[in-house]
C-alpha cells in the first residue's frame, strides 16, 4: 500500500514542529544568556560607580584653606592617609596636578609623571569629570589594571586630579553573581578598542574583535554608562539540553498521532485503491471498446455491419446491458438499426421523436431534437424517464446515455447504451463515448466515400492508376478493361508493362522530374500495349500527392486511339495531297507520296507496285519498314503458294478492287512469306488500286504495326489517297500533253513554215542572247544579211511554187554548211540572216571570211525547181560586227541590210559576194547610213 504521501506529510509536519521547538529553545537560552549577562554588566557598573564615588569623596577630603593644587600641605597629606587607611582596597592612590599628568603625591614611590598621559583617558559619558584610562599591565601592581581618574568639579584649570588603578581581577570578579549565573562564559569587551578584558586578565595577549563570534552564538549586554559590553557565549549543548528536556512528551504525542494517521490512511488508501481499480477496469474496458470501435469504423465495408458490430462491442468490451442505434421513420417513431444485449427491455417500447408526447421526452428524443448528448446518471432521479422507469428497474438498468451520430453536419441516428450501475458516466467515460460516436460518423462517411469513389472510379471513362515508386498500387476497372487485362492484373507490377516499347517507357519516365517540380504533368499520345498485342494511344496525366512523403502519384489514362487514328488519317491525307501537289513528275510524285504517308500516320510502310505478265511484282516507289525487301514476296507467287491464302496485294491485283486484312500476321501464318511479314510487323495490310486513265496502273499498299486499324474511315482514306494519286497522275499526263502541244506550238511560231529555219521571231529572241554572251566572253559576233540574186527571174520564169522549192533547198544547204555555234534564220522572201558567234575580235574578219566562203557553197550548184528544170541564183551578204558596227540587234541588222541595197555595189563587176560595213562606211552617203 502507498503510505509515502501521508508519512511524508507527517514527517514534514513533525520536522516543522521540532524545528520550531528548537528555535524556541534557542530563543529561551539566548534570552537567559542576555538576562544573566545584563546582571553581570550591572554588577560591573555598580563597581565602577562605587570606585568613582570613593574617588570623589577623596577629592572632597583634599579641599583645605589653601585651594592651590601646586603644593600639598602636610595637613592635606595627613587627611589623605587617614582616608586611605579606611579604604584598604586602594593599593595605589595618586594626587595629580591640574594638568592631569604631574603627580603631586602618591602612596607609592612613582615617578614625577604618570605613565599614562591624560590624553589617553576617556571621559565617562554620564559623569564628564570621571575618566577611564586604557587597560594595561602594571609592573608596580603586578597585574592588569584599569586606570581611573576624577577631576574636581567646577575647578577650572586649578583643580586636582585623583587617580587610582582598578585591579582587573577585582573589576571582573564573578563571585558575587548567583551560582546559576556563573555557569555562563562571560567576556567583557572594551568598546573603545575592542579589547577582551577577560582574556587580558588571563594574560591573553590576542585581541578578539567584538564581532569575531557568530551573532547567534552570543548574547550581548552593555555596561550602562561605561564603554564596556558583556558577551555571554551560548554553547550548542546548552540549547540542545533545553530543547531535549521537553522533547519526550512531545515526541510521544507525535508518535501517537502518526500511528493514528497510518491506521486511518491505510483504511482510506485501501478504499481508494478499490475504487480506482474498479474505475481503472471500467476505463480500460471503455478504452478497449473505443479502440475496437475505431478499428471497426476504419475497416467496415457496409453500414449495417458497422452499426451492429459497434453495438456488439459495447456489450462485449464496455459491459453495457443494452446497446442500440436507432433513427426515426416517417411517422417519427424510432426504429432500431442495430441492437445488442438484453433486447427484451425494448419489447413493446415506443420511443418517439416528437416533443409533445411523453414517449418523445426521453433521452433519445431530446438528443434527436437538440443534437447534444445526454448522460442519465440514474433512472430514479430523472422524471423524464418515467414511461420506462419501472421496466428498466425490473431489468436491473440504473443509468443510460444517448449520443448523436452525425452525417453531413446533421443528426443521422442516436447511439444509446444502458448500464446496471448508477453514476458511471464520469467525465472520461463521457469523452470516450463521444469519441466512439465520432468514429461511427467517420466510418459511415468513409463507407459512403468509398462507395462514391468506387462508383466514380468504376464508371469513369478514363483509366486511373495509383503508382508508388513506379509500381502500380491500385487501378480502377476501366484501366484494366481498356488494356484488355483482368482486374488487378496490374497491381504490384512495374509500370513498364503498360507501354508499347522501352522508348515510350523512357519518354514517360523523363517526365517524373517535371512531375516532382510542378506537382502535375500531361503527356499526349503515349503508345500503350494491350494484352492482345494491339497498340492503344492514350493521353496521360499525372498528379503528385503532396501530402505524402513517398513518391506516390495518381495517373489517368484517356483512350484517344480513335482521335489519334483520325488525326493520323488526316495527316496521311494532307501529306498525300502535299506530295501530289508539289511533285513535278511521276517518279517524284509516287516517291513523295509514300514517304509522306509513313510520317506521323497510322502506317509504317507504304509502297506502290504492279504485277507484270509473268506474275512478278515490280516496286515503283517505297517508304517505311521492310519495303526495301518487298521483292522477297515474289518467292510466294510460285505454284507451291497457290494452296495458301494469297497475299493482300495479289488478291487486290487480281480482283481489281480494295483488299485489306486487319490481322495479316495471323492469316499468313502458313505462308512462306510469314517470316518477312513478322519481321517487319505488318499486322494490318491494305492494297488499293491506282487508276490511271481507264486502267489500273498500279497498287498502293499500306502496312500498319497495329491490328484492327482498317475500319470504315481508314479504308475510305486509303481509297481516297489512291484515287488522289490516280487523279494526280492523270493530271500529270494531261499536263505533259499540254506542255508538249505548247512546245510544238511555240516551235511552230518560231519556225519558218517553208524552210523549217528559225523565223524573224526566233531571231529576235536569239540575237540579244548571243550579244550578251559575246559581252560576257569579250568576243565578237558577226551578223550577216543574205539577199538572193536572180530569185525574181526564177519566180517569173517557173512560178512561185518553183521559187518555194528553191528556198527550201537553199535553207537546207545553208543549215548544213554552218558551224555548230552559228545560227541561220529566214526573215521572209529571199532574205536570210546568218549569225557567227565566238569570233576573236582581232581575227574577226579572217574567221568570218572562212565561214562565209564555206557558206557560199550553198549556191554554187543549181537548184531543181521543176520537173526537168533547174535554176541558179547568187547571194549578196552585208556583214556587221558586234560591237564595232553596233551594240544592239536592231543597229546591226540595219547596217547589214544597207550593204545589200547600196547603189555603189555592182553585182556583175564585184570581186566578192559579201561586204563589210566598215569597208563601205566612207563610200555610203550619210543619209543612207542613218
Amino acid at each position: 500500500m502507498n503510505y509515502t504521501l501521508p508519512v511524508l506529510v507527517v514527517v514534514i509536519c513533525g520536522t516543522a514542529i521540532e524545528f520550531d521547538e528548537y528555535q524556541h529553545a534557542i530563543t529561551e537560552v539566548n534570552e537567559a544568556a542576555r538576562r544573566d549577562g545584563q546582571a553581570y554588566a550591572n554588577l560591573i557598573m555598580e563597581r565602577l560607580d562605587t570606585r568613582f564615588t570613593e574617588l570623589d569623596m577623596a577629592l572632597v577630603a583634599l579641599h583645605g584653606p589653601d585651594d592651590r593644587p601646586e603644593t600639598m600641605s602636610a595637613q592635606m597629606e595627613l587627611l589623605l592617609r587617614h582616608y586611605l587607611l579606611s579604604r584598604p582596597a586602594y593599593s595605589t592612590f595618586s594626587v595629580l596636578g591640574a594638568d592631569g599628568d604631574s603627580i603631586q603625591w602618591s602612596t607609592s614611590g612613582q615617578k614625577k609623571h604618570q605613565a599614562e598621559p591624560l590624553r589617553d583617558f576617556s571621559a565617562v559619558p554620564k559623569m564628564p569629570n570621571h575618566f577611564l584610562g586604557p587597560v594595561h599591565y602594571s609592573e608596580n601592581q603586578g597585574t592588569v589594571v584599569l586606570p581611573m581618574r576624577v577631576h574636581e568639579k567646577d575647578a577650572g584649570e586649578t583643580g586636582y586630579f585623583l587617580g587610582s588603578p582598578y585591579r582587573l581581577s577585582r573589576f571582573l570578579d564573578e563571585q558575587e553573581l548567583p551560582p546559576d549565573y556563573r555557569k555562563w562564559d562571560f567576556t567583557v569587551i572594551d568598546t573603545r578598542n575592542g579589547q577582551s578584558l577577560t582574556h587580558l586578565l588571563h594574560m591573553q595577549v590576542q585581541v578578539h574583535p567584538l564581532l569575531s563570534v557568530k551573532p547567534e552564538m552570543i548574547a550581548q549586554a552593555p555596561v550602562p554608562g561605561y564603554p564596556f559590553v558583556v558577551q555571554t557565549l551560548v554553547p550548542s549543548s546548552r540549547v540542545w539540553r533545553s530543547y531535549s528536556q521537553q522533547a519526550p512528551a512531545r515526541w510521544s504525542a507525535e508518535a501517537l498521532f502518526l500511528a493514528l494517521l497510518v491506521i486511518v490512511g491505510e483504511f482510506l488508501i485501501r478504499r481508494r485503491d478499490r475504487e480506482q481499480m474498479v474505475r481503472l477496469r471500467r476505463l480500460t474496458d471503455f478504452n478497449m471498446f473505443m479502440a475496437q470501435a475505431s478499428q471497426c469504423a476504419s475497416q467496415a465495408n457496409n453500414e449495417s455491419g458497422l452499426l451492429q458490430e459497434i453495438c456488439d462491442m459495447a456489450i462485449r468490451y464496455a459491459h453495457f446491458k443494452i446497446a442500440l442505434i436507432t433513427r426515426p421513420d416517417e411517422n417519427q417513431h424510432f426504429k432500431f438499426l442495430a441492437i445488442s444485449g438484453s433486447s427484451t427491455y425494448l419489447d413493446n417500447i415506443v420511443i418517439s421523436a416528437r416533443a409533445d408526447v411523453p414517449e418523445g421526452r426521453g433521452t433519445i428524443g431530446q438528443v434527436w431534437r437538440t443534437g447534444a448528448p445526454i448522460f442519465n446518471a440514474s433512472f430514479m432521479e430523472n422524471a423524464t424517464l418515467a414511461p420506462w422507469k419501472e421496466k428498466a428497474l425490473r431489468l436491473g438498468l440504473r443509468s443510460n446515455t444517448a449520443l448523436p451520430i452525425y452525417r453531413d453536419g446533421k443528426v443521422w441516428a442516436i447511439f444509446s447504451v444502458y448500464h446496471e450501475k448508477s453514476d458511471i458516466f464520469d467525465d472520461q467515460v463521457q469523452i470516450l463515448l463521444k469519441e466512439v460516436c465520432i468514429n461511427i460518423s467517420m466510418g459511415l462517411d468513409r463507407i459512403y466515400s468509398q462507395r462514391l469513389k468506387a462508383a466514380l472510379l468504376d464508371n469513369s471513362v478514363v483509366g486511373i492508376l495509383l503508382v508508388k515508386d513506379r509500381v502500380v498500387q491500385m487501378t480502377n476497372s476501366y484501366a484494366t478493361h481498356m488494356l484488355g487485362m483482368p482486374e488487378d492484373a496490374l497491381v504490384g507490377k512495374s509500370t513498364e508493362i503498360l507501354f508499347a516499347d522501352h522508348h515510350e517507357f523512357r519518354r514517360v519516365a523523363e517526365c517524373y522530374d517535371e512531375l516532382a517540380q510542378k506537382r502535375e504533368v500531361q503527356i499526349a499520345g503515349v503508345r500503350l500495349a494491350r494484352a492482345d498485342g494491339q497498340i492503344l494511344i492514350a493521353d496521360c496525366s499525372g498528379v503528385q500527392l503532396s501530402d505524402l512523403h513517398s513518391d506516390i502519384s495518381v495517373w489517368t489514362l484517356e483512350d484517344v486511339t480513335s482521335r489519334d487514328v483520325a488525326r493520323r488519317l488526316y495527316h496521311a491525307l494532307v501529306n498525300a495531297a502535299d506530295a501530289v501537289l508539289l511533285a513535278t513528275d511521276e517518279g517524284e510524285m509516287c516517291s513523295r507520296t509514300c514517304s509522306d504517308l509513313v510520317r506521323d500516320t497510322l502506317f509504317h510502310a507504304v509502297w506502290i507496285g504492279r504485277v507484270d505478265h509473268a506474275g512478278q511484282v515490280h516496286v515503283l516507289s517505297r517508304a517505311g519498314k521492310g519495303t526495301g525487301g518487298i521483292e522477297q514476296i515474289n518467292t510466294c507467287l510460285n505454284d507451291d503458294c497457290s494452296r495458301v491464302q494469297p497475299l493482300v496485294f495479289m488478291r487486290a491485283w487480281k480482283g481489281r478492287e480494295v483488299v485489306y486484312s486487319n490481322d495479316e500476321l495471323t492469316e499468313q501464318a502458313s505462308n512462306p512469306c510469314f517470316a518477312f511479314i513478322q519481321a517487319n510487323n505488318w499486322r494490318a495490310v491494305l492494297s488499293a488500286p491506282i487508276w490511271r486513265g481507264d486502267r489500273i496502273w498500279a497498287l498502293m499498299t499500306f502496312a500498319s504495326p497495329q491490328a484492327q486499324v482498317f475500319d470504315e474511315h481508314s479504308i475510305a482514306l486509303c481509297k481516297r489517297v489512291a484515287s488522289l494519286l490516280g487523279h494526280a497522275l492523270d493530271k500529270l499526263d494531261v499536263k505533259q500533253r499540254i506542255e508538249c502541244l505548247q512546245e510544238q506550238e511555240a516551235q511552230r511560231a518560231r519556225q519558218d513554215v517553208l524552210t523549217g529555219l528559225p523565223n524573224r521571231l526566233a531571231l529576235g529572241e536569239y540575237l540579244p542572247q548571243a550579244l550578251a554572251r559575246a559581252q560576257r566572253s569579250a568576243t565578237t559576233v558577226a551578223v550577216g544579211l543574205i539577199d538572193l540574186d536572180g530569185f525574181k527571174q526564177v519566180n517569173d520564169t517557173y512560178g512561185h511554187e518553183a521559187g518555194d522549192r528553191l528556198l527550201l533547198q537553199l535553207g537546207q544547204r545553208l543549215q548544213s554548211l554552218l558551224r555548230q555555234t552559228d545560227y541561220i534564220a529566214r526573215l521572209g522572201g529571199d532574205e536570210f540572216v546568218v549569225v557567227l558567234e565566238g569570233l576573236i575580235t582581232a581575227q574577226a574578219t579572217e574567221q568570218a571570211e572562212v565561214a562565209l566562203n564555206t557558206l557560199h557553197g550553198a549556191v554554187e550548184d543549181s537548184f531543181v525547181v521543176a520537173t526537168g528544170a533547174s535554176a541558179m541564183v547568187g547571194m549578196t551578204l552585208g556583214l556587221a560586227f558586234y560591237p564595232q558596227d553596233g551594240t544592239d540587234a536592231e543597229h546591226l541588222l540595219k547596217n547589214a541590210d544597207m550593204l545589200c541595197t547600196t547603189p555603189n555595189i555592182t553585182k556583175k563587176t564585184r570581186e566578192k559576194w559579201w561586204f563589210l560595213a566598215s569597208d563601205l562606211a566612207d563610200d555610203v552617203p550619210d543619209t543612207q547610213l542613218t
